[in-house]
């Protein structure tokens, strides 16, 4: 618990300042974006195509050169093979990396169009979570009727298991230049591997699309 505060703390005041610095000095880069995840490998035989969101920021080196530092959150569903191999109704796996990437542009960095490939090692957190379905009571008021009570359907986490380890990543992108502004707007793909101690090791395809400034 204390290793995941002190490592959301770091990556959450590194892009702050970084995203200060961009905006007034081109020798930093900030980007944010979000898509979607498909599980590769063993995984595909447990979770269904999941969601991401990512944040990256650091220093560009050179023309060509970006030195940054990458946070990726994933989020995806058990499938239903899963959840009847260990007898649960619900559950979802989320899994939080965050790497040193250097990124390499094919083509000088103001081009209107480029390429880029970016390659990566750092932490990685999986916790798997098992849920069942509940019906909450609350009390619902309207303007006209008044208060009543009233009825919803939520999630229950009924046992959760998380494990810290390291693992990497590495894919390419595209990124095109909005204008004559530093804005850009990008896509990339990129295989994640997070080391296991049994069994697998845990192998996802986030597929993201955003800006970098």
């Amino acid at each position: 618990m204390l290793l995941r505060r002190v490592a959301i703390f770091l990556v959450l005041s590194f892009f702050a300042f970084t995203a200060s610095a961009a905006a007034q000095w081109n020798r930093f880069n900030f980007s944010a974006g979000a898509g979607f995840t498909v599980p590769a490998q063993t995984a595909s035989d447990s979770v269904n195509t999941g969601w991401n969101f990512d944040f990256r920021g650091g220093v560009n080196v050179t023309h060509h050169l970006d030195l940054d530092l990458d946070f990726n959150y994933n989020r995806a569903d058990l499938n239903n093979d899963a959840l009847a191999r260990v007898g649960e109704p619900g559950g979802h796996v989320g899994i939080w990396s965050l790497t040193f990437n250097p990124q390499y542009h094919l083509l000088p960095r103001r081009s209107r169009a480029n390429v880029y490939t970016t390659a990566g090692f750092g932490l990685y957190h999986r916790d798997l979570t098992f849920t069942q379905p509940i019906t909450v009571g609350t009390i619902v008021c309207n303007a006209f009727f008044g208060c009543f009570p009233g009825f919803f359907t939520a999630d229950q986490v009924i046992a959760s298991f998380d494990t810290y380890k390291a693992g990497f990543n590495g894919g390419a992108g595209l990124e095109f230049r909005l204008g004559e502004s530093r804005t850009k707007l990008f896509g990339e793909a990129r295989y994640q591997r997070m080391f296991t101690t049994n069994g697998s090791d845990l192998t996802y395809l986030p597929v993201t699309f955003g800006l970098r400034w």
